[in-house]
This record gives structure tokens, C-alpha cells and sequence, in this order.
């Protein structure tokens, strides 16, 4: 019999992470799909017996939009839904997200990646800082339960859509290392500007954060395509990307101008207690702890003056020669 649906996993090699995955996989409520998994690599790891059917397909060191279309093009389903390997979804998540394609609630459904519930301190950081507006700016509701929307697009971590519609819309661009999933939706909003994309609380993952380092390159990454992630039909929201990078030439700015030294720590002093006062604001809505709140702040602001900085090497030519570098390397963990 032909399954219903293939939830696609890029992954590097079989490791934990994707072995939790796959565990989580097993406990869906689904029973009409098989799973592909793209890896790099071979290893001596085996997969345990699972449920499901796998595809395991060994591709070389390419990037995980490739990844993606490789597996979409190469195993027939009626249904894709992209996965990561170091994510896992709640117990209904396909068969709601099926049920929605098929009411038409959406071309393509996703919703938010939550933290693992055992996470280290330094993950639960750095995931309320990617919650905060002043980080993930007004897509933040797809870090946590926000109430259900159509938007414009959603991460590659958590979608689901029919294999036809990925394919006729010719899949992501696979010169991609960041920015492939919101590059995917222009373009198929280009080719059909009824697209609608639907956001649900209920399709919810885990998905596991980053540690510190690996978050702020992240940002520094995400920081080199800002001119692309700017949104002028969401209002003045959609012009957040370039805010880290505004303030960080104003506070250079300041530093070489001529003005007197006490008068520049007078203005540097203020403007920083302001900034720290208005993300105080935002964060006290979901953060009770003063320690958390503390070090949330801190990482918010290491994490904008990232994005700045990746903003300038765009800005001088660097993007293509780091970007893939530093994606690849923010991906990486320390062993436990």
C-alpha cells in the first residue's frame, strides 16, 4: 500500500539526536507514512525497529534544501512534511496537519518549535531570547503557542503540504544554506498571490535549541541576509531587521564623533538603559525569574550586535565566502 505521506529528515549522520527523533516519530498517532532520511554520511549506527517505514539515502555534504528536494522528487506520496533531525513532534501533529490541508485551511500548514522539556540552562536562554520580539521580531509567535493565523511563511523545520505543490513550485533553492524556507514561499506567492499559509498551536514540535555560541552565529548568519528579511506589507513590524543594525552604526557613530567624552557616555548611558528598559518590558510577559530575565536581556543584546556584524559583512562582500562556514559550524553541539 502506498503511504499517505513522507516526513523528510536532512540530517549529517545516525546519531542521537536523530534516533530521538525517529523515537518521537513512533509515537504519532499517524500510521499512513514512511520516513526518509538524507544523510551525509555512513556510520556504524543502526536504527532500532520502528513502526514505520524508512528511506535512507546517503548523498554526500550538501545542504539541507537539497536535501529536501532530493527526497521529495525521488519517493512518490500524496503528502511531504519536513522535519529536523533534531526536533520531534507532539503525538498529533501529521494527522491534524493532514486534516487541515485537506479543509483547505491552507496550501501549506505548520506551527511553533518549543524547547525540549530537558534542556540546559544556557539552551533555555537562548530560546526565550528567539521568543523576544527584539529578536525574531513579528514572526516570534512561531516560538511558542500563539493563536492560529494565516501568515507568510513559516520555518522548514515544522511544514507539511501535498508533494505536488513543493514540486510544481520547484522546491527550494538549493544555493540556499539560510533564508531557503521564506525564499520558497515568495516565490510560490509570485506564482499564485492567493497563497495561504497557516499557522496552528496544535502542530507543534520540540524542537532543541542551540548553546550560546551556536545561537549567536546563527544570528550573525541570519544577520547577512537582513535586506531579504525586511517586510514593508507587515507595517512598521516588518522593518525590525534592520533596527539591530541601525543602532549599532549609531553607537559607532557616536564613538568616533567629535563630541565630548562625558557628553558621549551621558547619551551611550541612556540610550542603553532605554533599550534595556523596553526588552525588560517585553520579556516580563513570559519570564517570572530575575536571573533568567538578566541573563535573557544580556543574550538579546549579544544576539543583535551578532546580527549587526553580519550585516557589515554583507555589506563589505563577505556573505558568500563565510555564511555556509559559520551556518554549518553554529550547527554544532558539545558533547554531554
Amino acid at each position: 500500500m502506498k503511504r499517505s505521506t513522507n516526513i523528510i529528515i536532512p540530517a549529517i549522520e545516525i546519531n542521537d539526536e536523530l534516533l530521538n527523533c525517529l523515537k518521537g516519530l513512533n509515537k504519532i498517532s499517524s500510521k499512513n507514512f514512511f520516513v526518509s532520511i538524507i544523510l551525509d554520511k555512513k556510520n556504524k549506527k543502526k536504527f532500532p525497529k520502528f513502526k514505520y517505514k524508512i528511506n535512507k539515502l546517503v548523498v554526500g555534504k550538501i545542504n539541507m534544501s537539497k536535501k529536501r528536494n532530493i527526497a521529495a522528487k525521488k519517493f512518490n506520496s500524496e503528502y511531504i512534511a519536513f522535519l529536523d533531525s533534531d526536533a520531534y513532534p507532539n503525538r498529533n501533529w501529521l494527522r491534524l496537519g493532514i486534516g487541515y490541508l485537506k479543509q483547505k485551511k491552507g496550501d501549506v500548514v505548520g506551527g511553533p518549535g518549543l524547547p525540549f522539556s530537558k534542556q540546559t540552562y544556557e539552551e533555555k536562554i537562548c530560546y526565550y531570547s528567539k521568543r523576544s520580539f527584539f529578536v525574531t521580531g513579528y514572526l516570534n509567535f512561531r516560538k511558542f503557542k500563539a493563536k492560529s493565523r494565516h501568515c507568510d511563511w513559516l520555518e522548514s523545520c515544522n511544514l507539511i503540504m501535498k508533494r505536488s505543490f513543493f514540486l510544481n513550485h520547484g522546491g527550494m533553492d538549493e544555493k540556499r544554506y539560510t533564508g531557503e524556507d521564506k525564499e520558497f514561499f515568495e516565490r510560490a506567492r509570485k506564482e499564485n498571490p492567493n497563497l495561504k499559509v497557516y499557522y496552528n498551536p496544535n502542530l507543534f514540535i520540540y524542537h532543541r535549541e542551540r548553546i550560546l555560541v551556536g545561537f549567536l552565529l546563527q544570528r550573525m548568519c541570519f544577520g547577512m541576509d537582513f535586506l531579504n528579511l525586511i517586510k514593508p506589507s507587515s507595517g512598521i513590524k516588518g522593518f525590525q531587521p534592520i533596527l539591530p543594525n541601525l543602532v549599532f552604526l549609531s553607537f559607532l557613530l557616536l564613538i568616533i564623533s567629535d563630541i565630548d567624552l562625558i557628553l558621549k557616555a551621558q547619551i551611550a548611558s541612556i540610550s542603553i538603559l532605554s533599550i534595556i528598559f523596553v526588552i525588560f518590558l517585553n520579556l516580563k510577559k513570559y519570564i517570572k525569574s530575575y536571573k533568567d530575565l538578566i541573563l535573557t536581556i544580556l543574550t538579546i543584546n549579544l544576539a543583535n550586535i551578532s546580527f549587526a556584524i553580519g550585516g557589515i559583512l554583507t555589506v563589505i562582500g563577505l556573505r558568500k565566502v563565510l555564511v555556509n562556514k559559520i551556518y554549518t559550524f553554529s550547527r554544532q553541539r558539545r558533547d554531554k
